[in-house]
């Protein structure tokens, strides 16, 4: 049995909603449809993509990279769909990393709304390579990615700060800031992306060795770790939830740790343009 756009329609949903009850509600289908499509695509894998139980449901770390991939290639999808239905009227479609996902660019369309409320807005998320490749092809308007696109100014740089992410009992979480060498030494796990590698040599440069216990692939999974009380952890502020997680807190580091996210926009789109200036107003813009 081949994957089908189904298939993963249904595990995202999963991912999304933490049950199948609620997929099934997101998709407008039934609990025991989303319940035998989950079903199916184990079968293709021989093994469990979903753990079940009276709590909900939540992806096993085989589940987690089908899904990863699975948001490519819906992204993908509606973005080759829209260019299919492309209107007359106002049209942006921004593409950005998962962090970039979280507040960032969420703040900056409803912004953008409120000025254009006819707006047609399409998101999809991507890897940095990605996004260079959707943009050069003119798949979307506007991207924020975590490294810069080579031959390419951004046409903006937003700073964002790195933040220890802590079970709320933690004793290095009743300090104001948290100091590199002794969150290394509390163990941590590593939101994974372009993360790992800035994270490393900012810690190098104070001495400290970045070592961490796990490697993830979202921000989500590390703050569903660290409120389980597996590990400590380091986010981005940006894609940290507010409020934050019940179970966690979040202190900034000693000395502080930053990262840049780049933005991009196709010449002579107005609400590229727009973007750029409603980031830069936010404050947030280096």
């Amino acid at each position: 049995m081949d994957l089908t756009v189904a298939h993963l329609q249904a595990l995202l949903a999963v991912e999304e909603h933490g049950s199948f009850t609620r997929a099934a509600g997101a998709l407008g289908l039934t609990q025991s449809a989303v319940s035998r499509t989950i079903a199916a695509v184990e079968r293709r894998f021989g093994r469990k993509l979903v753990h079940r139980g009276p709590g909900g449901a939540s992806l096993t770390a085989l589940g987690r990279q089908v899904a990863e991939h699975g948001h490519a290639v819906v992204g993908r999808l509606r973005a080759i769909d829209a260019l299919a239905q492309r209107r007359d009227e106002p049209r942006l479609r921004v593409g950005a990393v998962a962090s970039a996902l979280v507040r960032l660019v969420p703040a900056a369309l409803d912004r953008l709304r409120a000025d254009w409320p006819e707006l047609d807005v399409l998101t999809a998320r991507g890897d940095d390579d990605e996004l260079a490749d959707w943009l050069a092809a003119d798949t979307i308007d506007f991207a924020v990615t975590t490294v810069r696109i080579p031959g390419s100014r951004p046409a903006g740089v937003v700073t964002d700060e790195f933040l220890a992410v802590l079970p709320r009992r933690h004793r290095l979480g009743y300090a104001d800031r948290v100091g590199l060498a002794d969150l290394a030494g509390a163990g941590v796990a590593d939101p994974g992306g372009t993360c790992g590698p800035l994270l490393a040599a900012r810690f190098a440069e104070q001495g400290v060795s970045w070592r961490p216990d796990h490697t993830v692939r979202d921000v989500s999974t590390v703050l569903a770790m660290v409120a389980a009380g597996i590990t400590a952890g380091v986010v981005p502020a940006l894609a940290a939830p507010v409020p934050a997680v019940s179970k966690v807190v979040l202190r900034p580091l000693d000395p502080p740790v930053h990262r840049s996210l780049y933005l991009y926009r196709a010449p002579g789109n107005r609400y590229a343009k727009s973007m750029v200036g409603m980031l830069a107003g936010s404050g947030s813009l280096a």
